[in-house]
């Protein structure tokens, strides 16, 4: 098949790699609104700083260190819109954004959040990741997290003021319960979008859950084998 007619046709092309066991993942649906789309800043000035804290951001603070990758996905843009259906790249339906990922630290560049902590401006020196920009249907990206610090994701779009729907999926190689993961909503982002702080489960990472024990049912069951087992269970057949 030729490339112009694959590109009529699909807009991704997907190699599936399933990951370890010890690998699980959330998602989140967002959009950038009229209260939240802050941009990139343009330039080193503090209002262009501080507008970029306004886009969607995710906190994100895991119990040990960890390796995340994370990934943002726009709503694709072959299907029609009013019976219109748009030509590629679509740049009526897709927006040119980026993902990053911020270490936050009080009294540095956090913020009081309406729902916990967030970034208070673009912060260069605790960057820890930043995608390219680029007009497509999944950005993603990967970096190392240290355990017990706190972080969070942002996606925005190039320029401030312009709307748009997407999903961001967070993985992580440790369990769930030692994440703590939410969406924190910045005082200016009204949510609009009626967005969920908490996450909802991918369907093919959350089927690993049910065969994890958590650890405070093994160090309970550790603790009471001691009282469980006492001297006249010596030489007992159990058989």
């Amino acid at each position: 098949m030729h490339y112009e007619d694959w590109k009529d046709n699909f807009s991704s092309l997907f190699l599936n790699v399933d990951f370890p066991e010890d690998w699980t993942g959330v998602r989140f649906k967002s959009a950038w609104t009229k209260s939240n789309s802050g941009g990139l800043p343009a330039k080193h000035q503090k209002d262009l700083l501080e507008r970029y804290a306004k886009n969607p951001q995710f906190f994100c603070s895991p119990a040990k260190d960890t390796e995340l990758m994370f990934s943002m996905t726009q709503v694709g843009g072959r299907l029609p819109i009013d019976g219109q259906y748009s030509e590629y790249p679509f740049p009526d339906q897709l927006r040119y954004g980026a993902v990053a990922c911020f270490e936050v630290k009080e009294g540095q560049n956090a913020m009081k959040a309406q729902n916990g902590t967030c970034l208070g401006f673009f912060d260069k020196e605790r960057l820890v990741y930043l995608s390219p920009i680029k007009r497509e249907r999944e950005n993603s990206g990967r970096c190392q997290l240290k355990g017990g610090k706190q972080y969070v994701i942002v996606c925005s779009t190039e320029t401030p003021k312009v709307k748009g729907r997407f999903f961001l999926s967070v993985y992580f190689n440790q369990a769930l319960r030692d994440v703590n993961i939410k969406r924190v909503f910045h005082p200016a982002d009204t949510n609009s979008a009626n967005d969920q702080v908490l996450p909802f489960f991918i369907p093919e990472e959350a089927e690993k859950l049910v065969t994890q024990t958590p650890v405070w049912k093994i160090k309970l069951v550790k603790e009471s084998l001691k009282y469980m087992m006492t001297d006249e269970d010596e030489g007992a057949n159990w058989d």
